[in-house]
C-alpha cells in the first residue's frame, strides 16, 4: 500500500469523521488525526468551549490552524478535521495539494442533528439543529466541491465498516493514496 501522501476526511459535523477516520487510519496503518482531539489538546478546551467564551470566529481560527498543523506533519495520517476548515482559503489551498486524499463523508440534516445532540463537545446549533445543519450544508456545499474530493460516501444506511469499505474500494484498496489518484 502506498504511504505518500495524507488523507482527510470532510464532512459536517456528525458526519462520521472521527467514527470512519479511525476505522480507516487502522486499515491504511496510518496514525489518525482527529482535529476535536488535537484542539483540546492544544487548548484545554472543547470547541464548545472555545465558541462560548471566546466566539466563533475564535474558534474558525484555532480549527483551521490544527489542519495545517497536522498536513505540515512528514508522516502520512488519516485527518479528521473540523467542518469549517472548507471555509478558510487557506484550509482549501492546501487541500487541494497533490500529496492529500480527500474523502467527503455526506449525511441528511437529520440524521447529523441526531447524531449532533451525542457530542457535548461540539458547539451548539440553537434550538432547531436539522435547520442549522441544512443551513451549513447549503452554505458549505461549493466550498467541500472546490477541495475536489477524490470519493464522495453518503453514509446513510451504511455501518462505520461499510463506509470504510466504500472509501478503500474506491481509492483502489489505498494505493496511490495522496498521489493524485
Amino acid at each position: 500500500m502506498a504511504r505518500s501522501g495524507h488523507v482527510v476526511l470532510v464532512g459536517l459535523m456528525g458526519s462520521g469523521k472521527t467514527t470512519v477516520g479511525c476505522r480507516l487510519a487502522a486499515r491504511l496503518e496510518r496514525r489518525f488525526v482527529d482535529g476535536d482531539e488535537e484542539l483540546e489538546r492544544a487548548t484545554g478546551r472543547t470547541a464548545r468551549e472555545i465558541a462560548e467564551a471566546d466566539g466563533v470566529p475564535a474558534l474558525l481560527v484555532l480549527e483551521a490552524r490544527v489542519l495545517l498543523d497536522a498536513l505540515a506533519r512528514p508522516e502520512p495520517a488519516v485527518i479528521a478535521p473540523a467542518a469549517s476548515v472548507v471555509d478558510d482559503a487557506g484550509c482549501r489551498r492546501a487541500l487541494r495539494s497533490p500529496d492529500v486524499t480527500i474523502v467527503r463523508l455526506r449525511a441528511r440534516p437529520d440524521t447529523l442533528a441526531a447524531r449532533h445532540s451525542a457530542g457535548s463537545h461540539r458547539r451548539s446549533l440553537g434550538v432547531d439543529p436539522v435547520a442549522g445543519f441544512t443551513a451549513q450544508g447549503r452554505a458549505r456545499e461549493r466550498r467541500f466541491r472546490a477541495v475536489e474530493p477524490a470519493v464522495t460516501v453518503d453514509v446513510e444506511d451504511r455501518s462505520p465498516d461499510e463506509v470504510v469499505g466504500v472509501v478503500l474500494q474506491e481509492l483502489g484498496d489505498g494505493r496511490g493514496v495522496g498521489s493524485g489518484i
